[in-house]
């Protein structure tokens, strides 16, 4: 069997063949390279590429706390939309960005705010740093990951899973990823960098168009502490994009802020 085949297989695999929370799965006393299981990890990253859906958002903060129905958009590398609805289903604000622009339209005050994207200002309306791309594969079931000069993988036998740990010294970044050894599939991440650290959890893993996929996600960062709890409950996996799709065009009569 070619390997692209392989990881295709792997990721339609049926949820019988899981296995990673309902059981502890036993792994084989030889550790395998951590290039290889590194490798099963990417595949998953490749094949799946956006979303849409509804989901229930809960944000916790030292300075707020917010929590409602949002239709999310996220598409590879970081073109995301939000619509908050209202307790009648009705959008109480859209945000859209490209990962280099983001446009937030306030229905009931009529005020379409524009600007350039900044770091933090598309956390699902929280403090923590996190980029576009960030939230994009946060929400995809995973971390982004960029080159690293060290990549080393154990064994966490009482939970059966694999432990692979990348770094990166001369960015002074590290990541920790917790792998189910039959799936391949991200269950628990910690990602560390100067100034802003945090982890996700991936649970509830369900098929959504054959492939397994955690409707229910969690980030925690320390500092600033902030907790982002996602749960979908319509999911739609590599979906057809439409050209508006990330596109919100200024309503007729809206008052136009800018933002630097």
């Amino acid at each position: 069997m070619k390997r692209s085949r392989l990881w295709l297989w792997l990721l339609l695999l049926p949820p019988l063949l899981f296995g990673g929370c309902a059981t502890v799965p036993v792994l084989p006393p030889e550790i395998p390279p951590a290039g290889e299981v590194l490798q099963q990890v990417d595949a998953r990253r490749q094949f799946l590429q956006g979303l849409k859906g509804l989901a229930r958002t809960k944000l916790t903060s030292p300075e707020k706390s917010f929590s409602a129905s949002q239709v999310l958009f996220a598409r590879r590398p970081g073109f995301l939309r939000a619509e908050t609805l209202s307790p009648l289903g009705t959008p109480a604000l859209y945000a859209v960005t490209d990962g280099q622009k983001l446009n937030v339209y306030h229905p009931s005050e009529n005020r379409y705010y524009e600007g350039s994207f900044q770091a933090g200002s598309f956390s699902l309306g929280v403090p923590p740093d996190l980029t576009s791309e960030e939230v994009v594969s946060f929400l995809l079931g995973e971390v982004p990951r960029t080159d690293y000069e060290k990549v080393s993988i154990r064994a966490e036998r009482e939970k059966g899973l694999w432990v692979l740990d990348l770094e990166a010294a001369s960015r002074e970044e590290s990541q920790t990823l917790w792998v189910h050894p039959r799936s391949f599939y991200l269950l628990r991440a910690e990602f560390r960098r100067p100034r802003f650290s945090y982890r996700a959890e991936f649970t509830g893993f369900e098929p959504v168009n054959d492939i397994l996929f955690p409707r229910r996600m969690l980030l925690v960062s320390d500092d600033p502490q902030t907790r982002i709890a996602v749960e979908f409950y319509e999911l739609e996996l590599n979906p057809a994009w439409d050209p508006q799709d990330f596109v919100l065009p200024v309503p007729r009569g809206a008052t136009v802020v800018h933002w630097p």
